[in-house]
C-alpha cells in the first residue's frame, strides 16, 4: 500500500494533478459521461467531473448495495486491465488501468451512461442526462482512453547507468521517499544549515527554483516546514560525503 502511494504521488508529479483535471474535465464533457480517477481503493485522485444526479441518488437511498457492487468491480480492477460493467440500477461504468513504472497504479472511472436495452426508462435517462450509447461505441471510449493512459506508463528506471549508481547510493529511507537527486542536493545543503540563496548559489540555480525544489519535497513528504525535512534526514546527512567523493572520481 505504502508502495502503491508512492508510485500515485509521483505519477502525479509527472503528468501534473491541474493539467489531468483539465484533461479529465474535457474527456468528460466531450461525450456527456462522468470521470475520476481513484486508487485502487476507489479512494478519489481528482475532483470528479460531470457528475451524475442518478448515482448520488441512487447511493444515498442504497448504500449498501453500492459498497457490496464496488467490492466486486475492486477485485475487477486488480487484475489491471480495462473493463466495462453494469450496476445493479443500469448504469454502464467503464474502468481504465493507470500504470506508471510498469505498476499498476490507479484507474479512471466512467460513469453515467448507458448502454442498449438498458433497464432505466428513457423518463429517467432524459431527467437524469444519462447518455445512451451503443456497445460499440462504449467500447471505443474505453480503448481511446485506455490508448491514452498507457502513454504515461513511464518507466522512471530508463536512465543511464551513472545515474543510476547514483541514485542507488542515497540512502533508503531517501529512495523510499521517491527524493531524486536533484532533491537530494537540496536535502544535504539544508541539512547544513543552508538558506535558500546559498544553495542557489552552491547548486547554480535561482532562489525561486530552490523555493520551488522544497515544496515540492514537502508535498511529497507531506511536510509543512523546512526544518521538519531537517528533522527527518539529518541523520542520512552523513551520506552527503560518500555521494560528493563518488562525484570527485568520476570527473
Amino acid at each position: 500500500m505504502k508502495k502503491q502511494r508512492r508510485w500515485i504521488r509521483q505519477w502525479l508529479a509527472f503528468v501534473g494533478k491541474d493539467k489531468l483535471q483539465t484533461f479529465q474535465d474535457n474527456f468528460a464533457k466531450t461525450y456527456g459521461v462522468s470521470l475520476i480517477f481513484t486508487d485502487l481503493d476507489g479512494l478519489p485522485l481528482t475532483v470528479g467531473s460531470n457528475n451524475n444526479l442518478f448515482c448520488f441518488t441512487i447511493e444515498k437511498e442504497h448504500a449498501s448495495r453500492c459498497q457490496e457492487n464496488f467490492q466486486l468491480t475492486a477485485n475487477m480492477m486488480l487484475t489491471g486491465k480495462p473493463f466495462t460493467h453494469v450496476c445493479p440500477f443500469g448504469i454502464t461504468c467503464v474502468y481504465v488501468p493507470v500504470y506508471f513504472n510498469n505498476c499498476l497504479t490507479a484507474f479512471a472511472a466512467i460513469g453515467g451512461l448507458t448502454a442498449d436495452n438498458s433497464q432505466i426508462p428513457g423518463n429517467l435517462q432524459e431527467r437524469f442526462h444519462i447518455v445512451n450509447y451503443r456497445a460499440e461505441k462504449i467500447k471505443e471510449i474505453m480503448v481511446l482512453l485506455d490508448s491514452f493512459l498507457r502513454l504515461l506508463n513511464m518507466s522512471l528506471f530508463l536512465k543511464n547507468d551513472k545515474t543510476s549508481k547514483k541514485e542507488s547510493r542515497l540512502p533508503l529511507r531517501m529512495r523510499e521517499d521517491g527524493i531524486s537527486l536533484r532533491e537530494y542536493d537540496i536535502i544535504r545543503l539544508l541539512c547544513k544549515g543552508y538558506s535558500n540563496k546559498q544553495i542557489g548559489q552552491e547548486l547554480f540555480i535561482s532562489e525561486t527554483t530552490v523555493k520551488t525544489h522544497i515544496s515540492n519535497i514537502l508535498a511529497k513528504l507531506n511536510l509543512h516546514r523546512r526544518m521538519q525535512i531537517v528533522t527527518r534526514y539529518y541523520s542520512e546527512n552523513e551520506m552527503v560525503d560518500m555521494m560528493d567523493r563518488m562525484q570527485d572520481e568520476e570527473e
